[in-house]
């Protein structure tokens, strides 16, 4: 396991969930988030291969991230 350091807009992060009030709240939500979507990844990677270019790839990254902060 590793330790990520990462800057957060936490005036955004309050008007996506007010309850995330402090460094505590925003760190485990952000955790259970990169929990989820490092889940969602290996489920990806565990599927039969297929053919999937570069740009491909990022634009999945791109709409899982998207969806991720629609929630």
């Amino acid at each position: 396991m590793c330790t990520v350091n990462l800057k957060v807009n936490d005036a955004m992060v309050k008007r996506i969930n007010p309850e995330l009030t402090n460094r505590e709240s925003i760190g485990q939500w952000v955790q259970k988030i990169f929990d989820e979507m490092i889940a969602d990844m290996a489920v990806d990677v565990a599927a039969p291969a297929h053919d999937m270019s570069v740009e491909e790839l990022y634009h999945a990254i791109e709409e899982d991230v998207k969806a991720i902060y629609a929630e």
